[in-house]
């Protein structure tokens, strides 16, 4: 008689949510890394995987919740995976997602605490996570936040150190460094994910914040 749970063992350890306290994303990264090589070794049926991304994701955001997080801010995300998960049927499609699942909900955790004294900068941070696949310009975060485009830009200049349309570009920027290393999604694919133009300008953004094309990082970061 098999006695173990049918499910992912990890939802029943508490590391994960020691790590996510502590905003470690990549070592959480590491450990779902692992897990992905043994679900593949062990050939997990989809249907059982896509009920733990469903799980994880109630997970995550509970955990996100528990530190501090206010929930209207996580609404659009929790509902954005809970519509995809379903709509997945490959193992590597669903174990991408969970990688960026991953990335989403500990960014917000990293990017609150950061800057957590001023409101402001946590709306603009907050919104630029969110929709860190759409391509924004400054007039629609302008007119999503309801504050004026010169408001926004002078008080995130002053506590970030940078402009907010930079920020947009690093953010997506590292998340394209998690993907590359994480999944086999091609290049292009990625840069379409992430909002990109198209490749040349993806290639473009990603050597100026790297030094290296999304190709070399790839290569030298596997393994």
């Amino acid at each position: 008689m098999d006695n173990s749970f049918k499910s992912d063992m990890s939802i029943f350890n508490n590391d994960i949510s020691f790590l996510i306290e502590l905003r470690a994303k990549p070592q959480i990264l590491e450990i779902v890394t692992q897990k992905h090589l043994a679900e593949i070794s062990d050939e997990i049926p989809i249907q059982d995987k896509k009920n733990d991304l469903i799980i994880w994701n109630a997970m995550y955001t509970r955990q996100i919740v528990e530190n501090g997080i206010l929930t209207r801010y996580l609404h659009p995300v929790y509902n954005k995976f809970y519509d995809l998960i379903p709509t997945l049927n490959t193992l590597q499609s669903l174990q991408d997602l969970e990688i960026q699942m991953i990335d989403t909900y500990i960014n917000l955790l990293i990017n609150d605490v950061e800057v957590k004294d001023n409101f402001v900068i946590n709306r603009i941070l907050k919104h630029l996570h969110l929709n860190i696949e759409s391509q924004i310009s400054l007039k629609q975060l302008s007119s999503d936040l309801n504050l004026s485009e010169g408001y926004i830009s002078d008080c995130f200049k002053k506590h970030m150190g940078i402009t907010i349309m930079k920020y947009a570009k690093k953010i997506r920027i590292d998340r394209a460094k998690v993907l590359l290393v994480t999944t086999t999604n091609s290049i292009l694919e990625i840069s379409l994910t992430l909002g990109f133009h198209d490749q040349s300008h993806f290639h473009k953004v990603f050597k100026y914040f790297t030094g290296v094309s999304p190709s070399e990082y790839r290569n030298s970061n596997f393994g």
